[in-house]
């Protein structure tokens, strides 16, 4: 792949950082608590956890260099889009999988001296766990011979939970954990690089014993949950307020400020939002889907063929979508569900999918719940199912 030259001039990212630093302490609410000086010739390669789309842009705050990171290639749709992303020095990466031309890319830039930035679950918390990690991490991280920074984003979950559209107020803030030079882990077996980041990067604000408040703390939380606990049925859980509940029972769940759930009915006996996810899990992994079911239906989605560095074309607007066993039918349109390759929830109600060479995005109203296929499609015959390509939303039950 042809790289653009890169936004590295010093002066021009001491005014980036400039216009975005009281934005991010203002509007954001952002504060950080280290500042780590990249020296002249020093390669570093920083390692996050992942709370919300801002945290490329926040982690900066604490460097006096750019430094190049991975993101989906979904962004990447649209042409100005595309070439700013790569002006400053972004690298695209196909979600959910091993892709050799972004590792062949980062290998590049580490050699030309670049330093970078990588969050090695590859997802923005959904339900305040840990994602997948692959265990090759260890080598790769090796093979670059910087400097590791292991880097903690600390409230974003709780401030900005990704199911939400409106920020609480609480606590939000980066800090460095732990500086690793090259010489400290070159040695070091592989397998125990790799436990010293995952163990590095855990971090879960629901034990951080901070709260979070808003009037609207469980607002639009039906993006994660679709299957009600109590009563068994899907499409009924709503939010409302601080609560979670159903349309076809009297569930009846408060999201705490302490960003546990809170509930006196006896039979509802979850306390973290990751118990009821992977209930979920277990739920669609355990399911007899019967062939003529109809397994989920939308109204109002938006479907855009959304390939990377061309131009995005709408295919259908104001239209239904339709899950069976065999195909994902919208109204002028249908798919195989054996051709998906791949597909991941984006940012809140986002669904992208892809097929041979195409990427494409379901964009649902503002309480389309988008993990419910992805999970589906792990149950079903696809492609992303038989070859196991996609780790992050497997349904192994505990995550």
């Amino acid at each position: 792949m042809k790289q653009n030259k890169r936004l590295s001039h010093p002066i021009l990212f001491f005014f980036l950082k400039l216009l975005v630093r009281p934005v991010a302490f203002l509007k954001w609410g952002y504060r950080y608590k280290d500042k780590y000086k990249i020296k002249k010739g020093e390669k570093v390669v920083i390692i996050s956890n992942h709370q919300t789309d801002l945290d490329p842009i926040l982690i900066h705050l604490s460097f006096n260099k750019l430094v190049r990171c991975l993101a989906t290639d979904n962004i990447f749709a649209g042409k100005f889009t595309a070439k700013l992303l790569r002006l400053i020095g972004v690298i695209p990466k196909r979600k959910g999988i091993v892709d050799l031309k972004s590792n062949m890319e980062m290998l590049a830039a580490s050699k030309a001296g670049d330093s970078l930035l990588f969050f090695p679950e590859g997802n923005r918390s959904y339900a305040d766990f840990q994602y997948y990690i692959s265990e090759k991490i260890g080598r790769l991280f090796k093979s670059f011979q910087s400097t590791l920074i292991i880097f903690n984003i600390h409230g974003g979950f709780g401030r900005y939970p990704r199911m939400g559209n409106k920020p609480r107020k609480g606590k939000f803030y980066g800090e460095i954990k732990r500086i690793i030079p090259y010489e400290e882990y070159k040695d070091m077996p592989e397998d125990k690089l790799f436990e010293i980041i995952k163990d590095g990067i855990r971090v879960f604000d629901s034990e951080s014993h901070e709260l979070y408040k808003s009037n609207k703390r469980a607002e639009y939380f039906e993006r994660l949950f679709f299957i009600c606990p109590k009563c068994g049925r899907t499409h009924g859980i709503y939010s409302e307020g601080n609560y979670l509940k159903c349309k076809h029972c009297d569930l009846k769940v408060e999201y705490g400020e302490d960003l546990l759930l809170h509930s006196d009915d006896p039979e509802f006996k979850f306390t973290r939002l990751v118990d009821w996810y992977n209930y979920q899990k277990y739920r669609v992994k355990t399911y007899d889907f019967k062939q003529d079911d109809v397994i989920f239906y939308d109204e109002h989605v938006e479907l855009k063929l959304s390939n990377p560095f061309q131009k995005v074309y709408i295919y259908e607007k104001d239209s239904s979508l339709k899950l069976t066993n065999d195909y994902l039918i919208f109204d002028h349109h249908q798919f195989p569900i054996k051709d998906i390759m791949i597909a991941s929830p984006v940012s809140g109600r986002k669904l992208c999918f892809t097929i041979g060479d195409n990427n494409y995005v379901i964009r649902g109203d503002k309480r389309f719940n988008a993990l419910k296929y992805v999970l589906v499609f792990h149950k079903l015959d696809t492609e992303m199912n038989r070859n196991n390509v996609d780790n992050y939303y497997d349904l192994e039950e505990e995550v």
